[in-house]
């Protein structure tokens, strides 16, 4: 079985290749999952995003309103099997179509989930 290590290796791989900002926000004890958040932030709003995650203001509205796209993922493990659960929790505007790709990035997770 995959260790979980190895997952948040690959999760942060897809979140490279499709050009979003990768951030472990949490570990479970014992290895047994974790929490992320993949975003999509456009590159005027770069800088802007690092210095909300330096001042520590990571889930504030501020950090809300440079992003384009989010997607929390939680990653668990359970009966020697991985899973995950995920919530887009900011959406694209409507007349933006959308640039995570939402349902390409988690078939690409699940993938990753199986070893």
């Amino acid at each position: 079985m995959t260790n979980l290590q190895t997952i948040l290796d690959n999760v942060r791989t897809i979140a490279h290749n499709n050009h979003l900002k990768y951030r472990l926000e949490f570990l479970y004890e014992n290895d047994i999952g974790a929490r992320i958040r993949l975003a999509s932030v456009l590159s005027n709003n770069e800088s802007n995003y690092h210095r909300i995650l330096v001042a520590g203001r990571g889930f504030s509205q501020d950090m809300q309103s440079i992003l384009e796209e989010e997607l929390v993922i939680k990653i668990t493990k359970k009966h020697n099997k991985w899973s995950a659960s995920y919530e887009q929790t900011v959406k694209p505007i409507s007349s933006n179509p959308g640039i995570l790709e939402i349902q390409q990035i988690i078939g690409r997770i699940n993938e990753a989930l199986k070893g």
